[in-house]
C-alpha cells in the first residue's frame, strides 16, 4: 500500500503548490486562498504524521473536505463552487488497504483533485 500512500502524498503536494501559485484577486480572495492553503498544508502534515495508518489518512481527508466547505460557504461564484468541489473530492476518498481498488480509487481522486485545483486557480486569479 505504499504506492497508495506515497500518490496521496505527491497530490497533496501538487494542490498545495497549484493554490500558492493561484493566490491572486481581490483582498478576501487572496484570504480565502491563504486560508485554503494552510488548509491543505496542515492535511499534508497530517498524512505525513499518519504513516501507515489509514484510519488516520481517512480522518485528515475528512477534516480537510469539512474545512474546504467551510471556507467554500465564506466565498461566492466560481471561487465558492471550485472550493465545494476541491472538498467533496477530499471528502469522497477513502482509502481501505484491503480493496484491491485502491489504487485506482487514488487515481481518480488524483484526477478529480487536479480538476478541481485547476478551477480553484482559475476562480482566484
Amino acid at each position: 500500500m505504499s504506492i497508495v500512500r506515497n500518490s496521496l502524498a505527491v497530490v497533496a503536494a501538487s494542490a498545495v503548490l497549484a493554490l500558492t501559485s493561484a493566490c491572486g484577486g481581490g483582498a478576501d480572495k487572496v484570504a480565502l486562498c491563504t486560508e485554503t492553503t494552510k488548509a491543505m498544508t496542515d492535511y499534508a502534515s497530517a498524512m505525513a504524521s499518519a504513516g501507515t495508518n489509514f484510519d488516520a489518512f481517512n480522518q485528515a481527508g475528512t477534516d480537510l473536505a469539512t474545512k474546504l466547505k467551510e471556507i467554500a460557504g465564506k466565498a461566492d461564484g466560481d471561487l465558492q463552487s471550485a472550493l465545494t468541489k476541491f472538498g467533496e473530492s477530499f471528502g469522497e476518498l477513502k482509502v481501505d488497504p484491503k480493496d484491491p481498488s485502491a489504487a485506482t480509487k487514488v487515481g481518480d481522486f488524483a484526477k478529480k483533485v487536479t480538476e478541481a485545483s485547476t478551477a480553484f486557480a482559475s476562480a482566484c486569479a
